[in-house]
């Protein structure tokens, strides 16, 4: 990379690390705010859900700010809306002002890195240069998650929960000063547009991906899910009426008109939808009786196999076979490594599960960013936000689906809200039984991934060869 490439890929690395303080800490923040201010239950779960129904409305309006803005400006927008939704957190006395707070710091976190991602490809579009910055982008989300909910965590053991958002926002400062100072300035590429196709096609992503989510703990025609699908379908005809009879709409589908390019985003969605950790992490509380910080010091190996398979293993593939085979090989050894999970028992040793989880968190990351890399490279110069956009939402749908097909069985067998004293030996073995279904549904939709990335080779491969055969 030349140095004006090393920087502007550093920078934005460093930006989208300190996006991802909200959702990395969450988790560990929910307890003891809810206990100052009085949360209900439902209240709770609320909080929980908002920042990624934020992120998920924000997907295609941030697709387009970028572009259409220009990215620098787009950033520091978006570190403004994060600094101010962290403010009112910090602030907050009671549930009203928590949900607003951390809508603002999803909808603005899942900006920042759609954003950060298309100047990431126009700054870096190609060659070896192109792989470097995209392997060393890819690393900065398991590091966040191997870094942030253990740091969140002690935090929380020694202040108040207060600090925490203060700390966002102090992190959305730095954002702002590395947008501002780091990044070159860049005019407007277009006019801004409408705003109305984004806005319903977050709507109908949102919903669709709700109601998937639903489908773990309800029947697929129970009311929210039915309600769900009905308000994703209204949506996606509005989008599709205003499309129609606008010659301008902001929302299209022409950035990822290419066969090639749906195929890889489905290879996104389905490396995704087999993340597990979620559920390993929950394994590992129910089955060897750990609290949530034990569970996510366990599971720490499993990041760390994630940052080594998005830097170091994923280069090493794209350098060796290209990005098209690579990601198609690490499909296929993802689909193998899954199988471990078959022999897995309420007596099988800790160990085990988390060295499964190291493997198979190595080898999903370093195929995804492979995916990631690709994806982007075929994305046009002048829309490289809205291919962001659908990589987010390929992403987003893959991990609802996610919690609907893996997270059933695993979720079902434990009694989550009474702990790890309430569950039986029968739900342990449940518990056992439910990660060795998932093995292999996940080795399944990994084999579906690498057929998917097969077709888009010999498609590649065929193109490629026509020319010569008419010479």
């Amino acid at each position: 990379m030349s140095p004006d490439q090393r920087r502007i890929t550093l920078a934005l690395c460093v930006i989208v690390g300190l996006s991802l303080l909200v959702v990395a800490g969450l988790t560990f923040l929910v307890s003891p705010m809810a206990e100052d201010l009085g949360l209900s239950d439902n209240q709770v779960e609320n909080v929980l859900a908002i920042p990624s129904v934020a992120s998920l409305m924000a997907i295609f309006i941030a697709g387009q700010i970028g572009d259409r803005l220009g990215h620098r400006r787009a950033l520091l927008i978006a570190s403004a809306g994060f600094i101010l939704g962290s403010g009112v957190l910090a602030t907050a006395s009671g549930a009203l002002g928590v949900e607003i707070g951390l809508a603002l710091c999803g909808g603005t976190a899942i900006a920042l890195q759609i954003v950060a991602l298309g100047l990431l490809q126009q700054t870096v579009p190609e060659g070896r240069a192109h792989v470097s910055a995209f392997t060393t982008y890819g690393m900065v989300f398991p590091l966040a998650f191997l870094a942030f909910p253990v740091v969140t965590a002690a935090l929380l053991e020694v202040t108040s929960w207060r600090w925490i958002p203060v700390i966002w926002a102090i992190a959305g400062v730095l954002i702002g000063a590395i947008a501002f100072f780091a990044l070159d300035r860049n005019a407007m590429r277009r006019p801004v547009g409408e705003w109305v196709t984004p806005v319903l096609a977050g709507i109908a992503l949102t919903a669709a991906a709700r109601s998937l989510a639903e489908m773990s703990h309800a029947s697929p025609e129970s009311p929210q899910v039915v309600l769900g699908l009905l308000i994703s379908a209204l949506a996606i005809g509005g989008c599709a009426a205003v499309m129609r009879r606008s010659g301008r709409a902001s929302f299209s589908l022409r950035p990822i008109s290419s066969g090639t390019l749906r195929l890889l985003l489905i290879g996104v969605g389905l490396v995704s939808l087999v993340g597990m950790l979620t559920y390993i992490s929950i394994a590992l509380e129910y089955l060897y009786d750990l609290t949530s910080l034990e569970a996510a010091l366990a599971i720490v190996p499993a990041q760390a196999g994630a940052v080594v398979g998005a830097k170091f293993v994923a280069q090493w593939t794209m350098h060796r076979w290209g990005s098209l085979r690579a990601g198609r090989y690490l499909m296929f050894a993802l689909a193998l490594s899954m199988l471990p999970l078959l022999v897995m028992q309420p007596s099988t040793p800790a160990w085990y599960l988390v060295g499964i989880a190291a493997i198979f968190s190595g080898l999903g990351m370093a195929a995804l960013t492979v995916l990631n890399a690709d994806v982007m490279g075929r994305a046009p110069h002048e829309s490289t936000g809205a291919v962001s956009a659908f990589r987010a939402a390929a992403s987003s749908i893959g991990g609802a689906l996610g919690v609907a097909v893996l997270g059933t069985s695993v979720i079902s067998a434990v009694s989550v809200d009474g702990g790890q004293g309430y569950v039986s030996a029968a739900q342990l073995d449940q518990l056992a039984a439910g990660l060795r279904i998932d093995g292999v549904i996940a080795c399944l939709i990994a084999l579906a991934g690498w057929v998917s990335l097969t077709i888009v080779v010999r498609r590649t491969t065929e193109a490629e060869a026509k020319p010569a055969t008419i010479s």
